[in-house]
């Protein structure tokens, strides 16, 4: 067993289950859900259905969920955390709109996206309402060092879009080149609800520093098990379509590991299909088997899981502190995820 493997057993576990975390912050999460359900509505009858809609689609709310769980390991203020955390949905929501216009899905969370349904120009627009609502509450209610924090983590994460935008096709990227993407795309966000958290908790500049370093790690771990997905999930069950990555040529940790450690020959048919774009349904048949034939599963699988047992690590520093327990299960949750 490779020793990150290893570290499972020996170190510390939280007595709680992802269930009983929700079931501890319900009350904010709820609260959370109200203020996202009272931000205005543009006076454009077309544009406040499309934020119905969106805004209905409710998702694991873990960027919110992360926000509160760090404050805690403070002493916040019950307002201030909420309002923030129905901050950093929002500017999910936005990322999600425009994701959806640049990888042309048409099913997100089981139901139509925006621009699959209305159109690109308006699922575009209706992103950009919801960032500067979003930036605007914040204001509204003097968050300001959270505003401050929020929008350079969403410079550094159109940053990353960019990055991997510019590498499309590209089969010659290495594990740093992914791990920057991730980083920046996926990364700042959770590092900003953690950064976020600990602001608004009161926590010292080394706790701070740590539980940034926590969301880091957390983050790198929950993109690389949804870029295993997209090898191997259900569509049904994800609830979105598999193989978007491929045939729009971002090349993610599984694949690159394939094309690695893979058959020569396999690899090279992968190549010249992952370059060409568009993959029709029996291309991505063989570039699916190849990736998950070739070990490029389990190599990304375990950077996975070593991500996260880091983040778990990172808790130490918190140990007693009865915030803990909770910030543990979601991290348990990531690696059973990841398995």
């Amino acid at each position: 067993m490779p020793d990150s493997l290893a570290r499972a057993a020996s170190a510390h576990r939280s007595t709680m289950t992802l269930p009983e975390v929700f079931a501890l912050v319900n009350g904010e999460l709820e609260q959370v859900e109200e203020r996202l359900s009272s931000v205005e509505r543009p006076d454009v009858p077309m544009t406040a259905e499309i934020m119905d809609h969106v805004l209905a689609l409710r998702g694991k709310r873990v960027r919110p969920l992360l926000l509160i769980l760090v404050s805690r390991l403070g002493k916040p203020k019950a307002e201030e955390v909420l309002w923030a955390s129905t901050v950093i949905e929002l500017v999910h929501t936005a990322t999600l709109l425009h994701d959806d216009c640049l990888d042309g899905t048409e099913i997100r969370r089981g139901f139509p996206t925006v621009n699959h349904q209305w159109g690109q120009q308006a699922a575009i627009l209706m992103g950009d309402y919801l960032f500067t609502k979003a930036f605007d509450l914040l204001c509204e209610h003097r968050l300001h060092h959270a505003l401050h924090l929020l929008v350079h983590h969403v410079h550094r994460m159109t940053c990353g879009m960019n990055r991997e935008y510019a590498g499309r096709y590209r089969t010659d990227a290495v594990e740093a080149d992914c791990l920057r993407v991730i980083d920046e795309k996926t990364g700042a966000l959770f590092v900003s609800s953690c950064e976020i958290g600990a602001v608004l908790g009161g926590l010292s500049e080394p706790h701070a520093r740590g539980i940034s370093a926590f969301g880091r790690d957390l983050g790198y771990a929950f993109q690389i098990i949804d870029d295993i997905f997209d090898f191997t999930g259900d569509p049904t069950e994800i609830g979105k379509p598999v193989g978007t990555d491929f045939r729009l040529g971002f090349a993610t940790l599984p694949l690159l590991y394939s094309l690695a450690d893979g058959d020569p020959e396999r690899a090279k048919d992968v190549t010249e299909c992952f370059q060409r774009g568009n993959a029709t349904e029996e291309e991505w048949a063989m570039a699916r088997d190849f990736v998950v034939s070739s070990g490029g599963i389990e190599r990304a699988r375990e950077a996975a899981l070593n991500h996260a047992y880091a983040a778990r690590d990172r808790l130490l520093a918190f140990n007693g502190h009865e915030g803990v327990a909770p910030l543990l299960a979601t991290v348990e949750y990531m690696i059973s995820r990841g398995r």
